[in-house]
């Protein structure tokens, strides 16, 4: 039985996988597990720290579809891959392995899934689940672990794709990280009062998220301008924390020493995949294609996650920017990372 949190399982989560843009190959392995199992909906998930990132899917409900995730607490994908091995359930209701939350809410009552392994851990599930119980014959759970390494391909080629071209003096990429840290920080202080609003709303606490060691604007001052404009921070602060990644692992090829600068850069990349879902929720109500109701259910799977993850991010960032300074400081006087 493996550690969820295990540190290598978790290193292998990078943030090119856990980008939810649509990707070609990605949904055809969805759709072909969908019509393999015969059944209306797939999808594959990514089983982070606090949440199952649904990275490619058929036929979700409409708020799963646009958050993305569900919290990994009530998902039947993290005991894929914890035992790293498929797991069928033929009727959810009587199945006393699993967590009943997407039973009773989404009527889910047969599932079937399997590990999607990256350099031997298992990362995540391809699965395939149906709203009435039903077996699942040996062909295709064979199916589907067939289909299983072509997602883990595809997900390995994203990482390369995106890994960090050409050269650049060590000290100027220290600079591009730290100033990276603090465009990071604003934006995360931009999205504090979002989430204190969504948890407050919950009941599930009184105070925001902490930033720098300050209280973010309380929630009852959030405006539908603050909302959009924490949506928007949200966004930008994607290709910042990819390029953040790149820096830092450049950094870390030249000086090995350095090498706590990645370990905390894909921190922050996990963590900002796991706000995520929160910040899709609000952006669909604030335009109109989720409504209310079902916005609701789906904060209710992953706000939790979203209060740890944004706590966990401003800690990462912190933590890079420290270690840029110091790394700064030992070049420039001629010490040895």
């Amino acid at each position: 039985m493996a550690d969820l949190n295990d540190p290598a399982r978790l290193a292998e989560l990078h943030g090119a996988m856990l980008r939810t843009e649509a990707d070609a190959l990605l949904d055809a392995c969805v759709a072909r597990a969908a019509k393999l199992a015969r059944a209306p909906i797939a999808f594959v998930s990514l089983v982070v720290r606090h949440i199952q990132l649904l990275r490619a899917h058929h036929g979700l409900p409409l708020e799963l579809a646009v958050s993305c995730a569900t919290s990994r607490s009530n998902s039947f994908c993290q005991l894929v891959v914890r035992d790293d091995v498929p797991l069928v359930v033929e009727d959810a209701l009587r199945d006393h392995r699993v967590p009943k939350d997407l039973v009773e809410s989404y009527g889910i009552r047969a599932y079937a899934g399997v590990p999607v392994r990256v350099h031997g851990h298992a990362i995540g599930s391809l699965c395939a689940l149906d709203v009435v119980p039903r077996r699942f014959e040996p062909r295709i759970i064979h199916g589907l672990e067939q289909l299983a390494l072509d997602v883990a391909g595809r997900l390995s080629e994203l990482v390369e794709r995106d890994a960090p071209l050409g050269s650049a003096d060590l000290q100027e990429r220290l600079v591009r990280i730290e100033q990276a840290t603090r465009v990071l920080e604003r934006a995360l202080m931009a999205l504090a009062p979002v989430i204190a609003a969504a948890q407050n709303a919950a009941g599930l606490r009184s105070h925001a998220p902490q930033v720098d060691g300050m209280h973010a604007t309380p929630s009852a001052l959030v405006t539908l301008a603050s909302l959009r404009a924490a949506v928007g921070c949200w966004r930008d602060m994607g290709s910042v924390a990819d390029e953040l990644c790149d820096e830092a692992a450049a950094v870390a090829s030249s000086a090995p020493a350095a090498s706590g600068l990645v370990t905390a850069a894909r921190v922050l990349a996990r963590s900002m995949a796991e706000v995520g879902p929160l910040v899709r929720l609000a952006e669909g109500v604030l335009e109109g294609t989720l409504e209310e109701t079902a916005a609701e259910r789906g904060r209710s799977l992953v706000l939790r996650g979203a209060i740890d993850a944004h706590e966990a991010a401003c800690a990462a960032v912190s933590e890079i920017r420290a270690g840029a300074l110091r790394a700064r400081g030992a070049t420039s006087s001629g010490a040895a990372l």
